[in-house]
């Protein structure tokens, strides 16, 4: 290997040690190492008794549930379109 393609190779390595710690890679990383928000304590036993009612009419957990996130969204008022587009930001 000739010494100029030599000083090529440690130069792209050199390139690329500095963008894994630029401020732009550090940035990018925490931002996917997004905390999922805690569940509430005593939330699996309440869920567990909430499935077990449901059922127990003859219904479907998750469909009584997939109904309840309709009737939230249904029920938001259509003119607080800002509060809406701030909610789905969040999310």
């Amino acid at each position: 290997m000739s010494d100029h393609t030599q000083k090529e190779n440690q130069q792209v390595e050199t390139l690329k040690v500095k963008e894994k710690h630029s401020p732009d890679s550090q940035k990018k990383a925490s931002q996917s190492k997004k905390k999922k928000p805690a569940k509430p304590a005593g939330f699996k036993e309440f869920e567990a008794l909430a499935m077990e009612i449901v059922e127990a009419n003859g219904g479907s957990y998750y469909e009584w549930l997939h109904k309840q996130h309709q009737e939230i969204i249904l029920n938001f008022n259509v003119h607080n379109q800002k509060q809406i587009t701030e909610v789905a930001k969040q999310s």
